[in-house]
């Protein structure tokens, strides 16, 4: 599956083959993130511990064809359609004991942290926008705004929203320029971090 919007940067479904590529750019691409890194506050070697973590969320996800690159694997993301979304939860629960090999509280903060949000996601058909990350060398070029285009037009096409969320303040006015709006946000209890939710409604 390929597309491309406008003159920006085609998007393409990610091959398996290219799961370790993945891993190391959303790694790198979230090594800051505070919804990633709260859960694993003492990493021994962060960059290598998140790609254990990537590749543990998405080995399934890429076989489900659930994971899209641009600039020839500088960019990724994981869009999760309707039909998908219960194979995509299955998946990260599946993946739950090598995360929680990481943490230093059983995965306490993990589950805590991602219940919570799983929570707030609508029960409703959506576009999900799970992932999305560029390597730090190439963000700026618009390899993220045509991942989350991608995403946008599906949606739009089937009459649905997208939706998402964010620990990131300086991310509200990106995913804002692309017709998201903040809907809901709040602070993960017991010290998590602050994180906004914002949805994207199709056309009319």
């Amino acid at each position: 599956m390929t597309a491309k919007t406008g003159p920006g940067p085609a998007v393409r479904q990610a091959a398996p083959s290219q799961l370790g590529a993945l891993a190391r750019v959303l790694a790198r691409a979230f090594a800051d993130d505070p919804m990633i890194r709260w859960p694993f506050p003492d990493l021994a070697d962060p960059e290598a511990d998140l790609q254990l973590c990537f590749r543990a969320w998405n080995a399934a996800n890429i076989e489900l064809g659930l994971v899209f690159e641009a600039g020839d694997g500088a960019g990724f993301a994981v869009w999760v359609p309707p039909d998908r979304a219960g194979s995509w939860l299955e998946t990260e629960r599946l993946s739950r004991p090598v995360i929680v090999g990481l943490t230093d509280d059983n995965g306490a903060r993990y589950d805590r942290i991602w219940d919570w949000i799983e929570g707030r996601v609508p029960a409703e058909p959506l576009w999900y926008l799970d992932q999305l990350g560029v390597d730090p060398s190439r963000q700026g070029g618009g390899l993220g705004r045509a991942l989350v285009q991608f995403g946008l037009d599906r949606a739009a096409t089937a009459g649905l929203p997208a939706f998402l969320e964010t620990a990131r303040e300086r991310n509200l006015g990106f995913y804002a320029s692309m017709g998201f709006r903040v809907v809901d946000e709040g602070t993960v209890p017991d010290g998590g971090p602050r994180i906004w939710f914002m949805r994207c409604d199709p056309p009319r």
